[in-house]
């Protein structure tokens, strides 16, 4: 059975409740707590004034480093700070503080997550770039990152993240946004830490890292462990074959994961050189590959990337160069099993192995005049390898019998390929008055399988006054079909399309960035963009079970995002934001499915006694619409409250963290597949407590 959960909204007094009872607490405590200086010299992001939480640099707008609040773009930086003061424990939960940003599990991508973006994502989301120390980590098959992918919050020194187009700057798949995420340097541990996690569903989690100099070296590794059974109440009442024999269901979704998460950089006069590592031993699929519970299948995977690159200050008057040597190897296992055992024994193993290889050179001159020059090319190199096992479909002599390897044959559904990919860029930041600066650039992209794509990018800031930052931004963003895309075959499920053409945005935007005083930060984006061509995976016609990549809609959207941070006192903080999009289909005049027209986040961190602090968190998610055909009712709202409270020095050097997630134990649904029709649950409340060490 399911497990009862509270729906619909809860009491007014339960939403407020983590707001208000922190606040009363504080005025009761406020008197005695001003009093200890432990409490101002702890180590918490709140000593910090909110002008300098505000004003740390971000690079992803333009490749070189920048206050936050000039940077041309909207943008959004998550520090280790917030990371640790949030209970945050992975790279999704961090990205749902970001505003008009949602992680939603994925209905076909073997239930990875996906991250919507202003209403723009498709069911393998390869339109939002990952990039880990600058290196895009995706699969050259579907253009996603890999599957079961759960980067831990312990290796995270800084989230950079960029809402909108960012191809200019990074090329292909910088289309709806651009994430990056930032490994520990030396500097950022200065020494030893460690710390193990456990929880509810059996969740464990165990981490060591250590950075240090050693004469000019500067060494910095870390590595975490993590596994889970994953949350058994996440029941479907009925899946693709119904409800009761020879369905599974009801039953839980399978959300088990075991994996391995490591990094190293080394750091020498100039020189650096970055690794990171990640094996996923074990990732179940949610619903089922055919969204049909089965009792196994699993996902298993390797992921290597690592870059060497070289900076030399002023190697000619005004001018710096850098070059970055990059590599990375990424492999894919899957044990699919289609339907119960009991009813059809159809299993299939494909496997997939992408080798990269890239060089960058760069250039800055800053020898004109209020101008700030910068212009990059390279080469990239992609390739990709398959093998394939299977009990069915053509190649295979008994079907549903013994497993047969059709690897190097016609019947394998992806065969090997390979593409170049040459590119120039050059950008100018010109600051032409006081106050007022451009930034123009431009980046052409030339791949050997494919053709070429320009995209400009036009951003005018100006600081109207101390207070107020406004910027004017326009880009363009392209992304050209994956390998997946157009070179699927033999599938059950997906199948390629030559013919496609490239994904286009064309993206307008208004950003205000206001700090009245410094403990006050308000910020407002207003922004409205096109796409042309989006891709996705289209149902053939019946009795077809198979859905095909097509250029599937045009799609336009509009909305805005609002922004506040308080720093109350030395010892409170709020932080809130709320986004709203508009994003239509404009072949069917239909608002774009399952992505939320709302969003509402919320967050309060509070120094309550000395070597105390804790912290709330609110999210809402409204507004979502099934898609055209779909005829059930549109996706309910769902809130969620979660809590951390943080002891540091329980003895020297320890410091212990207790969290509950889901704390009301909402019933909150995330769209589903329609043969799943009662839609995908989230975890219900959970705890989870952990101890770190210090050294």
């Amino acid at each position: 059975m399911t497990r009862a959960r509270h729906s619909g909204n809860p009491p007014i007094f339960a939403r407020i409740l983590c707001f208000v009872v922190p606040l009363l607490f504080f005025l009761s405590v406020t008197a005695s707590a001003n009093q200890s200086s432990e409490i101002i010299k702890m180590d918490s992001l709140l000593n910090k004034n909110l002008q300098e939480l505000v004003e740390v640099e971000f690079s992803l707008a333009t490749g070189s480093p920048k206050q936050l609040k000039a940077a041309p773009s909207a943008a959004t930086v998550i520090t280790a700070e917030d990371i640790e003061r949030l209970g945050v424990t992975t790279l999704d939960e961090a990205l749902e503080t970001v505003p008009g940003l949602h992680v939603i599990p994925s209905a076909t991508n073997v239930f990875t997550s996906i991250w919507s973006i202003r209403g723009i994502y498709s069911q393998l989301n390869p339109q939002v770039l990952l990039l880990i120390d600058g290196q895009p980590m995706r699969s050259n098959t579907n253009g996603n990152k890999p599957y079961g992918l759960r980067i831990p919050a312990s290796i995270i020194s800084r989230i950079e993240i960029l809402r909108g187009p960012g191809s200019a700057v990074h090329g292909a798949d910088a289309f709806a946004g651009t994430i990056n995420v930032i490994t520990k340097s030396s500097s950022d541990i200065a020494g030893t830490r460690g710390g193990v996690r456990v929880g509810s569903f059996d969740s464990q989690s165990y981490w060591a890292e250590h950075g240090s100099s050693y004469g000019e070296w500067e060494i910095a590794a870390g590595a975490e462990y993590q596994k889970s059974r994953g949350d058994q109440g996440r029941v479907i009442e009925r899946d693709a074959l119904g409800s009761g024999s020879p369905s599974m269901a009801p039953g839980p979704l399978d959300t088990h994961y075991e994996e391995l998460t490591s990094h190293l950089s080394v750091v020498r006069n100039g020189f650096a050189s970055r690794l990171f590592y990640n094996e996923v031993f074990e990732s179940g699929h949610g619903p089922g590959v055919s969204q049909t519970l089965t009792g196994d299948g699993t996902s298993k995977g390797r992921q290597l990337l690592g870059s060497l690159s070289y900076k030399s200050i002023d190697i000619l008057p005004d001018f710096t160069a850098s070059a970055t040597l990059s590599g990375s190897y990424l492999l894919a296992k899957n044990w699919f099993r289609f339907f119960p055992q009991a009813y059809r024994n159809m299993v299939g193993v494909p496997e997939g192995e992408d080798l990269n290889g890239g060089l960058e050179l760069t250039g800055d001159y800053h020898g004109i005049s209020h101008h700030q020059l910068r212009v990059a090319g390279g080469m990239n190199y992609y390739t990709t390898d398959t093998s394939q096992r299977k009990n069915f479909g053509p190649g295979v002599p008994e079907q549903f019998g013994p497993l047969v390897d059709i690897s190097n044959t016609p019947y394998v559904y992806l065969e090997g390929h390979d593409r170049t990919l040459l590119y120039a860029a050059l950008q100018d930041e010109w600051n032409f008055t006081e106050g007022w600066e451009l930034t123009a650039g431009v980046r052409l992209d030339d791949y050997s399988d494919f053709g070429s794509a320009i995209n400009p990018r036009l951003a005018l800031v100006w600081n109207m006054t101390p207070e107020l930052t406004t910027k004017l931004l326009y880009g363009r963003a392209f992304r050209p079909p994956t390998f997946g895309e157009q070179h699927f075959q033999n599938n059950p499920a997906t199948l390629g399309n030559t013919n496609l053409d490239p994904e286009t945005l064309d993206s307008l935007e208004l950003v205000f960035d206001y700090r009245p005083v410094n403990t006050v930060r308000l910020g407002l984006n207003v922004f409205a963009y096109r796409i042309k061509g989006m891709i996705d995976y289209v149902a053939d016609p019946q009795p077809a079970t198979t859905k095909t990549a097509q250029n599937a809609r045009d799609q336009e959207g509009y909305g805005g995002e609002l922004e506040a941070d308080w720093k109350v006192t030395e010892i409170l903080r709020l932080r809130g934001n709320f986004a709203y999009q508009n994003s239509v289909d404009k072949a069917t005049d239909h608002a774009v499915p399952d992505t939320p027209g709302m969003k509402l986040y919320a967050d309060v961190d509070w120094a309550f006694l000395p070597r105390w602090s804790a912290a709330a968190q609110y999210l809402w998610i409204g507004d979502r619409h099934r898609a055209v055909g779909d005829l059930r009712a549109d996706i309910g709202n769902y809130d969620l409250v979660n809590l951390t409270v943080r002891r540091k020095e329980i003895l020297k050097h320890w410091d212990i963290s207790l969290a509950v997630r889901n704390l009301f134990d909402r019933s909150a649904l995330e769209p589903s597949d329609p043969k799943v029709p009662g839609d995908y649950p989230l975890e219900g409340r959970s705890f989870w407590t952990e101890l770190r060490f210090t050294f």
